[in-house]
């Protein structure tokens, strides 16, 4: 049940259909993004998770971006996602192509935690201007 959860999430991403992609999000998320990144650091609630992980970008930094997961490994109430981040910059039109894995929390069908690991220098060099 809780892979369908996750899964379910990463598919809306993909549609880009935001409102269900934080459906089965507690109010009160733990939201845990790599450090490192221009947005790393913890943020709390799903408005923060909006405003300072999923709203930049598009706005902000990427003209195309995707998170597409490649295993769903089942550890009961956590759900380890492997996957890899494409995109491509807006303001370098470098590619970005990384893995990464996600730590998602569970709780009665819910999302309580998610946790975010990667490569940032991957991320780093695709918004760096060209020099």
């Amino acid at each position: 049940m809780n892979v369908t959860i996750v899964r379910r999430s990463y598919d809306a991403f993909a549609r880009g259909e935001m409102g269900a992609v934080l459906a089965d999000m507690d109010e009160g998320i733990e939201w845990e993004q790599a450090q490192g990144l221009p947005h790393g650091g913890t943020y709390r609630g799903l408005a923060e998770v909006r405003a300072n992980v999923f709203d930049p970008l598009d706005r902000d930094w990427w003209s195309e971006f995707s998170a597409v997961p490649d295993e769903f490994l089942d550890a009961g109430d956590e759900i380890v996602v492997l996957g890899r981040y494409r995109g491509v910059a807006k303001e370098t039109g470098k590619v970005l192509d990384v893995p990464f894995v996600h730590i998602w929390g569970l709780r009665d069908g819910t999302v309580w935690r998610f946790r975010q690991f990667l490569d940032t220098a991957g991320w780093i060099e695709a918004l760096a201007p060209r020099s």
